[in-house]
């Protein structure tokens, strides 16, 4: 009789000590969930990080045709007839672009437009634009977005 006891108490202490199938499907079930969180979280990090970088890029090569424009080799201040032309290495042996023609290209692969609008104080501005690969919000060196990219003046 002693032994017929001792093994129920040593099979229920057992049981006791291990983990249903029931209790392991709901902890990998809130990994799962926990996991795609934090996939569309990064995801939506990573979106945003490209936008602020095509951002910073357009501003830098706005920047760069300021330059060009005001340069003392271009005495017409005309504006480049390309955006190609400031990845070129000029008469002082340096671009207007540290980078050259990757400058040019946005981080999606395409390459960064130009359009002349008029400035706010109503002198000729160069707009330098691009729009995202994947929801195709334009960015500018103004701004992210429609309303303050000013990519539809």
């Amino acid at each position: 009789m002693l032994l017929s006891t001792a093994r129920l108490d040593r099979r229920g202490a057992a049981r006791r000590a291990g983990f249903t199938l029931l209790e392991v499907l709901v902890v990998v079930a809130i990994l799962v969930i926990l996991a795609g969180v934090a996939s569309v979280a990064t995801l939506r990090y990573l979106d945003n990080a490209k936008k602020s970088r095509a951002q910073l890029q357009a501003k830098t090569i706005a920047q760069a045709v300021q330059a060009y424009i005001t340069d003392p080799q271009n005495p017409s201040n005309e504006p480049p007839q390309s955006l190609e032309v400031l990845a070129q290495t000029g008469t002082g042996g340096t671009a207007f672009l540290k980078d050259g023609a990757e400058s040019l290209i946005d981080p999606w692969g395409q390459q960064f437009q130009v359009k002349a609008i008029q400035g706010r104080d109503g002198a000729p501005d160069y707009l330098i634009y691009t729009v995202a690969k994947n929801d195709g919000t334009p960015i500018s060196q103004y701004g992210v977005g429609a309303a303050l990219s000013r990519v539809n003046e």
